[in-house]
């Protein structure tokens, strides 16, 4: 069969076409290496080495190379180019983080650019529920519990609940707290908590943040009083641990005598957070005798409160500062006379040490007028939020 003689032309056109064709464009995931740089992995995928050099200068405007580990991955598009690779870079994109995305591009005229683009974040409220079985921590983590909301919510209850000793299978801890999040669920960080009961026992304790007309923020009890001074100083000064060591007559685990602990011990893990157990002005912070390295906290004309053996002292942590309950002024340590990391803990009446557990310090901090009332209106909007947000089945914190 004879080919129409227009047919026969298209078809050797289309096929020298063909055999001109430039290589396509390919698209690379190129994953940093231990030891690799930017520009050697970019010139290694075929791009020119000064070319290389640009896209390097173009991200370091939104990112530190320093900041470059093995890992990261950079997806690059390459086009065909009159190169000596046969190729230039088309585009380029690295997300350092969750939140943020470097793009690089070709402009009209050709030049390589740059811009961040960065996700938005929104606050959202959070509501969870758990029951201690367990660890608190390991219960916190099985019920979805941020650990920093695990750790703000144990700090506030530590001026009525010792975590070490007090905690039982069964109790329960209830929190709302603010999370900010990108459209995609990416928790970006999370917020402060707004309100939190723990049932302990046959005890129940609840806590609002609230603030008051004159701008201060704190947490107060239902009834509107500020858990910070009008309730007491914090049992368990320290972020966690367990009790070692009592109040009274022990054998000296240095000395090896029989001698009064005029304080309570509290075993940690050196570099573990130390709290100010209550408001008030630092007296001493400092080397001293054989606490070694010491804080002691003036709460009132009587009462005042010591932190021995730390490692290191809270930053601006110095006589003279003001700090509030639940500040962190040191870290557990074991310098000084001690034969293991802990924190050695008293309370101080007259300057006299006393057993901390029979001290009740007292300041009236209440709430009045307006702002008790304004407080007991947010206190019931922030039950209702906590409801319409514990959406989930509660879930039941199992230690297996």
């Amino acid at each position: 069969m004879r080919r129409d003689p227009a047919v026969k032309e298209s078809v050797e056109l289309a096929e020298r076409s063909s055999d001109s064709e430039s290589p396509a464009a390919e698209e690379r995931r190129i994953e940093i290496g231990k030891g690799d740089t930017l520009a050697g992995v970019l010139t290694n995928a075929g791009i020119a080495y000064a070319e290389a050099q640009d896209v390097v200068g173009q991200v370091s405007r939104y990112f530190n190379m320093k900041n470059l580990r093995p890992g990261q991955v950079f997806n690059v598009t390459l086009e065909p180019a009159d190169t000596d690779t046969g190729y230039q870079l088309a585009a380029l994109t690295f997300a350092p983080d969750p939140l943020k995305t470097i793009e690089i591009s070709r402009n009209d005229n050709g030049d390589i650019v740059s811009e961040l683009s960065q996700k938005e974040i929104k606050k959202h409220r959070e509501a969870r529920q758990m029951v201690i079985n367990g660890s608190v921590y390991g219960s916190a983590d099985r019920a979805d519990l941020p650990d920093r909301v695990t750790a703000n919510a144990i700090k506030l209850f530590s001026y009525a609940v010792d975590f070490q000793r007090d905690i039982k299978a069964g109790d329960k801890l209830d929190v709302l707290y603010d999370s900010y999040k990108t459209q995609d669920g990416y928790v970006a960080k999370t917020g402060e908590i707004v309100f939190a009961k723990l049932k302990v026992g046959g005890r129940e304790y609840a806590l609002y943040r609230y603030e008051s007309s004159g701008g201060k923020v704190d947490y107060y009890t239902a009834d509107g009083k500020s858990i910070r001074q009008s309730t007491g100083l914090m049992r368990t000064p320290v972020a966690y641990g367990r009790r070692s060591s009592g109040f009274g007559v022990r054998v000296h685990p240095v000395l090896g005598y029989t001698k009064m602990h005029k304080g309570v011990d509290f075993a940690s893990p050196v570099g573990t957070a130390i709290y100010a157990s209550g408001d008030g002005v630092i007296e001493r912070a400092g080397r001293f005798s054989t606490f070694g390295n010491y804080v002691r906290i003036r709460h009132s004309s009587k009462v005042s409160t010591a932190y021995a053996h730390m490692s290191r002292f809270g930053k601006g942590i110095r006589p003279g500062m003001k700090v509030k309950q639940g500040q962190i002024i040191g870290y557990v340590g074991t310098t000084g006379r001690s034969t293991g990391p802990h924190l050695h803990y008293e309370v101080l009446v007259n300057n006299i040490q006393v057993n901390p557990s029979a001290v009740k310090y007292s300041s009236e901090n209440a709430l009045t007028g307006n702002d008790l009332n304004n407080f007991k209106r947010s206190v019931r909007a922030l039950g209702e939020e906590y409801t319409q947000n514990l959406k989930a089945p509660v879930k039941l914190a199992s230690a297996e």
